[in-house]
């Protein structure tokens, strides 16, 4: 199982190994998407795989440190609108959008929701869902 989730540090907690300590102790390995650590805040965008079970004690873990929410799907290919120009491509930064047979192909599972494609579609092909 994979689950993608938002992590704010408290500030208490910024100099603590807490991700190190919640992957020894649960065996969920945990990839870290995207983060911004300063003095007083630390925001994490996360990547946990291993079990339901494990998955669900190790954010329990995490919310000892801080606020956690679901990463939701909050893109969607608008596929009449869609020129194929792949400037999309090259702006993702987990490579969750490809080409094939000169086609964009949006991979929503590995989407994180940075919405750099919405920026840069030059037709306005990628739409933000309603959360």
């Amino acid at each position: 199982m994979k689950k993608r989730i938002y992590y704010w540090v408290e500030e208490k907690y910024t100099n603590k190994p807490i991700i190190s300590e919640v992957i020894l102790e649960t065996k969920v390995m945990m990839n870290i998407l995207t983060a911004r650590i300063e003095p007083n805040e630390s925001f994490l965008m996360l990547e946990l795989n291993g079990n339901s079970e494990d998955i669900k004690t190790a954010i329990q873990r995490l919310l000892n440190y801080g606020e956690i929410e679901d990463v939701s799907k909050s893109i969607k290919q608008n596929e009449d609108k869609c020129i194929d120009c792949g400037a999309c491509v090259v702006h993702c930064p987990v490579k969750a959008i490809s080409v094939e047979d000169y086609k964009i192909i949006f991979d929503y599972d590995e989407c994180i929701g940075c919405k750099n494609c919405v920026k840069v579609c030059p037709a306005n092909a990628v739409e933000v869902l309603d959360e």
